[in-house]
């Protein structure tokens, strides 16, 4: 690995084609029991996304954003199953 100054800015990171150093994340083994895990960008309408806020503050303890919507994704995943 070569060692360099830090550059300036932007601009002149790209010029000395830099890059950022990939980390590999751990992979999940068979043994362990541990599920692989995927990413998602989503694009929520901003009235929509207020009202999960509401909901989420209104539970105690609130959960994360995140985790109140996955929650709600099991649950409609249980109701189309069990139709």
């Amino acid at each position: 690995m070569v060692v360099r100054r830090k550059p300036a800015n932007v601009d002149e990171f790209i010029q000395e084609g830099g890059s950022v150093p990939q980390v590999a994340s751990p992979q999940p083994s068979e043994e362990s029991g541990e599920e692989e895990i995927k990413g998602l960008k989503m694009r929520l309408p901003i009235e929509l996304l207020k009202r999960v806020d509401e909901v989420v503050k209104s539970r105690r303890p609130a959960p994360s954003r995140h985790q109140w919507i996955l929650e709600a994704i099991y649950e409609k995943l249980e109701r189309e199953i069990a139709k």
